[in-house]
């Protein structure tokens, strides 16, 4: 009978969309349809909850846009085919995202457009990477280029690859985004001295480095916003 009612609890959510629609369900309801059971100690729904807990900065459904798969399968009940699974979902909706925010987004002349931009694909990141934004004369995107990855709090950054590829696309100006996994987008000693150069490199070759924007968890720091261009 336990064994019933508990099977009867793991298809209510399938129930409530059946007859009420998919926007009736909670968040912890719609991950139970995808995980479809739970595990001998938890049922769907108590699973489903842990996953939407299993990060503290990043609670709820965003989080499957940012879980690894070492951090899915820690969780017990979850092997690599379910993982695979919930992270599929989550790069469909970052995707979604993305493509949404990035047909909005047509011109970057404020921090606030960049930071709209590369938000919720760079804020949970746990290790550092640099963007750069190469535009045109009316600050229209013509491309962005993934520069730099770094381990911890660290990127490796090459200014070379940074001025090529400016040449390449013949951008007229340039932007820097990069994030910190701390939360914390002050700027660092570091993030200062390699701005300045930058800047200098930029302002030389006769494309110039228009701002460098630091992401944190829903916060940022423009340099241009705090004058030190």
């Amino acid at each position: 009978m336990k064994e019933e009612w508990k099977n009867r609890q793991d298809l209510l959510p399938r129930e409530k969309a059946s007859q009420r629609g998919f926007s009736a369900l909670s968040d912890t309801e719609l991950l139970a349809l995808i995980l479809r059971t739970g595990r001998k100690d938890a049922s769907v729904l108590e699973l489903s909850e842990e996953i939407l807990h299993l990060r503290e900065c990043c609670k709820g459904l965003t989080g499957l846009m940012h879980f690894s798969l070492q951090e899915l399968k820690q969780i017990q009940g979850i092997g690599t085919t379910k993982a695979v699974e919930l992270l599929a979902i989550g790069e469909i909706a970052r995707r979604i995202w993305n493509s949404r925010i990035r047909d909005k987004v047509q011109c970057f002349r404020s921090p606030h457009e960049v930071l709209l931009y590369f938000k919720e694909e760079m804020r949970y990141l746990d290790h550092e990477e640099v963007r750069v934004l190469y535009l045109d004369t009316k600050a229209k995107l013509i491309k962005e280029h993934f520069l730099a990855k770094g381990s911890g709090n660290s990127a490796s950054i090459s200014g070379r690859e940074l001025f090529r590829e400016a040449l390449m696309v013949a951008a007229n100006c340039i932007i820097l985004v990069h994030n910190h996994p701390s939360g914390d987008p002050e700027p660092s000693k570091e993030d200062e001295t390699f701005t300045d150069s930058v800047r200098r490199i930029g302002e030389y070759m006769g494309i110039p480095l228009v701002d460098h924007i630091i992401i944190g968890d829903n916060r940022y720091y423009s340099f241009k916003e705090q004058g030190k261009f």
